[in-house]
């Protein structure tokens, strides 16, 4: 048998199937490649000792040889990287994850997606509308079709690369491979740009987008119109043109999730004996009946009549607040009545002075705010 120990050098058991020598071979040659470890020559040492271990493990001919004790020790260097040897497939592998490389050519790229902000008016927001924005963006040159090539067609194979984009160095028994610096990686080569996108195949105009914005919307949603971003790059798809929501305050109602909610005041005498109010909505108002004796912070609520939830597609409250405002001023005659009423009613709580801030006219307020 051979005096090195190649299942240790690459930390696996005697037994280890064909996939858990390939993964350990992987593992290993990234960790200790003279790229990844330069001037080390104890990893250049190890790296080369990693190579030599699965060319012997990594083909089932020689392993086989190697376990009955009948293969010596070394192998051929030219070996590594040939046709229809494992280890080169292996070794070309693990070194185009490394460098990024491996599949070459010019590749599909998604354009870049676009942001914009839009405010909306409490009702718009509310109720849906349709809106129209200006976005400047990047599009596929139609002179030459998207190459950045006069006429499309001023386009050459790379000869470095032989289209592939990139170029493989051989050094000894590995090999390393790496973007082509000739076409950086397009696998082409432009002869002659495009004078209309000055070469780089895309040219910017500016596009008004009209889409209708869901009812419901509300500060903070961002909306996604999809492919109405910058054009792809070598017949990549667009990217998406994003609309970030804000919504003006409203003088009359506020939001509470999706509850439409609105305060409506009336006077105490209303609050005491009862009446019909008119309550605005967003569509056309209503009326609404006042109980006699409505106590102040009564609320009222109508369900399925507030704002629609663009999400769930479920529709929130209409919500009315009672408030009850009390006089800031009041006559004599005015004063006298009440006071008339407070000893009629024989309720404590109401009697006092007669002073134009205190007493009855306090009490009164205390019982409404």
């Amino acid at each position: 048998m051979a005096s090195k120990d190649y299942y240790s050098i690459l930390g696996v058991s005697r037994n280890a199937s064909q996939d858990d020598l390939k993964k350990a071979y992987r593992k290993l040659a990234m960790k200790y490649h003279p790229d990844r470890n330069p001037g080390d020559k104890a990893a250049e040492t190890q790296f080369k000792a990693i190579n030599e271990a699965y060319e012997i493990l990594g083909d089932p001919q020689k392993r086989s040889l190697y376990d009955s004790g009948g293969f010596t020790e070394g192998f051929d260097p030219g070996f590594a990287g040939r046709t229809g040897s494992p280890f080169g497939d292996l070794f070309a592998d693990v070194f185009s994850e490394f460098f990024g490389g491996g599949k070459g050519g010019a590749h599909p790229q998604q354009g870049e997606h676009i942001l914009r902000q839009v405010e909306l008016s409490f009702e718009e927001a509310a109720l849906g509308r349709e809106i129209s924005i200006k976005v400047a963006r990047w599009e596929s040159c139609a002179a030459c079709t998207g190459t950045g090539a006069k006429n499309g067609k001023a386009v050459k194979v790379c000869a470095t690369c032989r289209g592939t984009g990139y170029i493989r160095i051989q050094q000894g028994f590995f090999a390393v491979q790496r973007a082509c610096t000739t076409c950086g990686g397009e696998g082409r080569v432009v002869t002659e740009v495009c004078p209309a996108c000055s070469g780089r195949g895309r040219v910017s105009v500016e596009r008004t987008i009209t889409r209708s914005i869901p009812a419901g919307v509300q500060s903070g949603l961002r909306v996604r119109i999809g492919g109405e971003g910058h054009a792809g790059i070598n017949g990549g798809p667009p990217g998406d043109l994003y609309l970030d929501i804000s919504v003006k305050p409203h003088p009359v109602f506020t939001r509470e999730g999706d509850d439409l909610v609105v305060e409506k005041k009336i006077s105490f005498l209303q609050a005491i004996f009862g009446d019909e109010i008119e309550v605005p909505t967003l569509g056309s108002p209503f009326t609404l009946k006042i109980e006699p004796g409505t106590q102040p912070g009564t609320t009222r609520r109508f369900r399925g009549k507030g704002l629609a939830n663009p999400q769930s597609r479920q529709t929130g409250d209409l919500v009315v607040k009672i408030r009850v405002e009390i006089p800031t001023k009041l006559t004599r005659e005015q004063r006298e009545i009440l006071e008339k009423y407070a000893q009629v009613s024989g309720d404590p709580s109401l009697h006092g002075t007669q002073s134009q801030d205190g007493g009855l006219f306090s009490k009164m307020k205390s019982i409404f705010e």
